[in-house]
C-alpha cells in the first residue's frame, strides 16, 4: 500500500482509530512518508484532519502509551496541527487554535538554561513552576540554578505567532489576503476545528 492510499483510508476511518491504524501511523517512516506527501500535494486540509485524528487516538489511548510517550506524542500533533493552519494561510485560525492550546495544556519541554540567557522576556511567560503554574519560580538565595527549565512546547511556535499578529495588523491587509491560498471547499471551520479540541481538552462534553 502506498501512502497516499494510507492516508485516504485513515481519513475515512471509523473514529476513534483503531490501535493498529494509529500506531502504524505514528510509527517514524509511516509519519516521515504521511506528511511529506501532505507538503508535496499541499494537502494542508487532510494534514489538518489527519492530526486532529491522530490527536483524539493519542488521548484515547494514553493509559496504554504512558503519559511520557502520549505527552511527545501530543505535542507532535498539536505543532502539526499549527502548521497545516499556517501553511494554508489560515492565520486567523492559527491564532484562535493557539490560544485555545496554550489555555487548555500543560504539555512542556525541558531546554537548557542558557536558552532564557540575555534577558529575552519572550519566553517568560512559558516557563513552567512545579506546581504545575506559568511563571519563573522563586528561588531561595543561594540556592544553585537548575541546568534545565522547563518551558510550555508552545515556546517554539511564539515566534512564528507574533509574525502572523504583525501580517494582520499591517495596514495594507488587501494585498496581504489577495496573495492567500484560498479556502479549501473541504477545510473546517475554526469552530469545528475548537469543538474537536473541546471534546479532548473536557471529555465529558
Amino acid at each position: 500500500m502506498n501512502i497516499q492510499d494510507w492516508i485516504s483510508q485513515l481519513l475515512a476511518a471509523a473514529e476513534p482509530l483503531d490501535w493498529e491504524r494509529y500506531s502504524v501511523t505514528m510509527e517514524a517512516a509511516t509519519w516521515k512518508a504521511l506528511w511529506a506527501d501532505v507538503e508535496a500535494t499541499q494537502g494542508y486540509d487532510d494534514g489538518l484532519e489527519a492530526a486532529l485524528r491522530l490527536l483524539q487516538a493519542t488521548h484515547i489511548y494514553r493509559p496504554r502509551l504512558g503519559p511520557r510517550e502520549a505527552d511527545a506524542k501530543e505535542i507532535l500533533l498539536y505543532r502539526s496541527i499549527l502548521s497545516m493552519l499556517d501553511k494554508a494561510d489560515r492565520w486567523e485560525t492559527y491564532l484562535a487554535v493557539w490560544e485555545t492550546i496554550w489555555a487548555h495544556t500543560q504539555h512542556s519541554v525541558l531546554v537548557h538554561r542558557d536558552t532564557l540567557a540575555g534577558g529575552d522576556s519572550r519566553f517568560t511567560p512559558f516557563v513552567r513552576e512545579g506546581d504545575g503554574g506559568f511563571g519563573p519560580a522563586p528561588r531561595a538565595y543561594g540556592a544553585p540554578l537548575a541546568k534545565t527549565v522547563a518551558l510550555h512546547f508552545l515556546y517554539t511556535q511564539s515566534r512564528r505567532k507574533t509574525v502572523i499578529e504583525r501580517k494582520l495588523g499591517q495596514k495594507d491587509t488587501a494585498t496581504l489576503f489577495a496573495k492567500r491560498r484560498p479556502l479549501g471547499p473541504q477545510a473546517l471551520s475554526v469552530e469545528a476545528i475548537q469543538s474537536r479540541l473541546a471534546v479532548i481538552h473536557d471529555p465529558e462534553r
